[in-house]
């Protein structure tokens, strides 16, 4: 194989770590040790948001979720990495020094029989989750607008215009919808890339096995990623699509119905396509940077792929630049005309209330070390130590493996300066799309600590980590996720089978239920779903005068298992949530 200067102008993990210790185990066991005790840190705080507003489920709050899921689901999960991390501490690494590696205490693996059956076991676990854990719902309005748009893709429109008689539009509008009065036309908000592909399979009724083919295509492209930069050695190869799929991020989002899938699987195959440079096939790259780019938001390709694309700059790779230059900023012109063709006027734009404008947020120091619990919470229970190591050695990894960690940096520092937290999601999602680039970095981290510990101890490290993630932590983030979507899944069936041609609620009347008014982008399909709290009194007066409408009331949606409560430590409509956010009834 010729020589690739991106995967090896920097040399390789061998000697020369500011790791080094006098013995070679003390440095992973203080590490786990760190990681234990920021885990039991911050399921303590995960336990105090429980007693404060942030993280109540009252009824008169809507933009507190972020807090709540994570009061309600990392005192469990972070405890499960403290026990692991100090249980490996003390039985792994308990010995004051470790046998010298070497390579006949690592058999070849057969990475052929194996990497089928891992993408196929993915495929199987993410598309019966689809059904068992997340019913088949899509929960937060971020999913169901992908739906949204197939459905007026598949009508071979862009917009859906909808029927006379409709003045009061805001009040069936779902959220992140862009409404144009001028045509009386709506479309989802995002950009349309992963709405199309889930059109595809809409047209088959197979749109809820989309995200679980794409956890496969992420596998397998995760594979050839890393038999492109370890060319001999299989082992790493395997050690990556072992620590991608034991992460239950990457499995339970993949259960779901969120183009963040969509963002990992296309970024890695970008991976796969940029790390093999001594074929044609590299110049395919940018090509599959820009479907990736109008998936849905810019900016989650944008910040994954700016250190790679450096990269060919400061190496004066001239042609590779021109390439790729020319098709990304064609693309991005591209997908920027789409964007203001479509764009709705500024009064009537959707219901997402944010303003993007929001440049700096204090709220996120808060907000980011939560983050990266959540993601030290739902990844693979061996990774926070193998990716100690692997950015630890950073000066002497492979240039690629450098941009990987730099993708990595860049997408979690980037959040550190966003208006808002993620809201819904299951682990870190805004990180989902750089999740391959986290475990080559780990996977780098396991060569290291390899030669640090012996083979056998990493070995045995990264099948405990596997096995207990796969065995104690997933079983755990499912159950956690059903839970919590149930109820939502539970209602939006019973309204979507009700007899009225109008089904009016409330948002205000149970926590976070704005996101239930979803309608056919047609009006076609009843019953069409009505916000009163978007209504005039007046209006609400008539709708009540009106046959065929059914109210549901505060019992109906406690009845779903919806929560309805108030709490009375709460007294006034607009309040501090304990964390600086004000939230507005």
């Amino acid at each position: 194989m010729v020589s690739d200067p991106i995967l090896h102008a920097s040399g390789t993990a061998a000697a020369g770590s500011g790791l080094t210790t006098r013995n070679p185990l003390r440095t992973p066991r203080l590490v786990l040790v760190g990681v234990a005790l920021f885990a039991i840190a911050g399921a303590c705080f995960a336990l105090w948001l429980r007693g404060v507003a942030a993280g109540s489920q009252d009824a008169r709050l809507f933009r507190n979720v972020f807090y709540v899921l994570f009061a309600r689901n990392e005192p469990l999960g972070l405890l499960v990495v403290a026990l692991f991390s100090l249980g490996a501490a003390f039985l792994l690494f308990r010995k004051r020094t470790a046998p010298a590696s070497t390579a006949a205490e690592s058999p070849q693996p057969r990475g052929r029989l194996v990497l089928p059956a891992i993408a196929v076991a993915v495929f199987a676990v993410t598309a019966l989750g689809t059904q068992f854990v997340c019913h088949d719902y899509a929960l937060t309005a971020d999913e169901y607008m992908a739906d949204f748009q197939a459905k007026i893709f598949l009508r071979g429109k862009v917009l859906a215009e909808l029927p006379a008689g409709w003045s009061a539009v805001g009040s069936i509008t779902p959220t992140y919808v862009d409404y144009f009065p001028q045509t009386r036309s709506w479309k989802s908000t995002y950009l349309p890339g992963y709405a199309a592909i889930r059109a595809v399979f809409q047209s088959v009724d197979l749109q809820s096995l989309l995200n679980p083919f794409l956890a496969a295509v992420t596998v397998l492209a995760l594979y050839g990623t890393a038999r492109n930069i370890w060319p001999e050695q299989e082992a790493n190869a395997l050690a990556a699509v072992l620590l991608l799929p034991a992460s239950p991020q990457f499995l339970v989002l993949g259960m779901t119905a969120y183009a963040m899938p969509a963002h990992l699987a296309l970024n890695t195959c970008w991976l796969w396509l940029y790390s093999d440079q001594t074929k044609r096939r590299f110049y395919v790259a940018p090509l599959i940077g820009v479907l990736a780019i109008g998936l849905h938001q810019p900016i989650v390709h944008a910040l994954f792929v700016a250190p790679f694309l450096l990269r060919l700059l400061l190496q004066r790779r001239w042609r590779a630049v021109f390439v790729f230059g020319a098709i990304y900023a064609a693309g991005c012109c591209a997908w920027q005309m789409w964007r203001l063709h479509y764009a709705p006027p500024p009064a009537a734009s959707g219901g997402s209330g944010e303003s993007i404008l929001w440049l700096w947020n204090p709220q996120m120091f808060i907000v980011q070390p939560m983050n990266l619990l959540l993601l030290i919470g739902w990844t693979a229970l061996c990774v926070p130590l193998l990716c100690s190591f692997g950015f630890a050695r950073f000066s002497k990894m492979p240039a690629f493996l450098q941009d990987a960690a730099l993708s990595c940096a860049l997408t979690f520092g980037f959040y550190y300066f966003f208006y808002t937290d993620q809201a819904h999601g299951w682990g870190y999602r805004y990180f989902h799309g750089t999740l391959s680039c986290l475990v080559l970095v780990a996977t780098g981290g396991w060569n290291v600590l390899s030669e640090r510990v012996g083979s056998r101890i990493s070995r045995g490290f990264l099948v405990a980590g596997v096995a207990v993630s796969l065995l104690v932590l997933l079983p755990l983030r499912c159950y956690q996720a059903e839970t919590f979507t149930r109820p939502y899944a539970r209602a939006a069936a019973a309204i979507a089978t009700m007899p009225n041609s109008v089904v009016a609620l409330d948002g205000r009347d149970c926590w976070y239920c704005y996101d239930l008014i979803r309608n056919d982008p047609f009006l076609e399909e009843p019953p069409i779903v009505v916000s009163l709290s978007r209504l005039t009194p007046e209006s609400v007066i008539a709708l009540k005068n009106t046959d065929g409408v059914q109210f549901l009331e505060r019992a109906d949606l406690a009845a779903f298992g919806l929560t309805t409560k108030r709490d009375t430590e709460f007294k006034h409509d607009r309040f501090d949530l304990g964390l600086g956010i004000k939230a507005v009834r």
